[in-house]
């Protein structure tokens, strides 16, 4: 299954969450964080205490999240295309 985009995965919390802001703010939204690591890119989510829910509706919407991320934490991590992100140098 190919990586969707980050712009993808902005809209898709934009409908989860009722808001405009994950499109409007990008990677600079409250509570959004984000790696690269080599040619792998991630988005850090804060799921706002509804982790599994986000997880499911990411899940069925195509996009691949990492179950095991922080176990117990509101953070989801979604793996998305390519993009020079925090530490793309590295």
């Amino acid at each position: 299954m190919a990586k969707k985009s980050k712009k993808k995965l902005f809209e898709a919390l934009d409908q989860f969450f009722g808001t405009d802001v994950y499109s409007k703010d990008g990677l600079n939204a409250q509570g959004i964080g984000d790696e690269t690591y080599g040619k792998e890119s991630f988005i850090y989510v804060d799921s706002k205490g509804k982790r599994s829910e986000l997880e499911s509706f990411l899940r069925v919407n195509d996009f691949q999240i990492n179950p095991r991320y922080g176990k117990g934490g509101d953070y989801v991590e979604v793996a998305v295309s390519y993009f020079k992100g925090y530490h793309w140098n590295q």
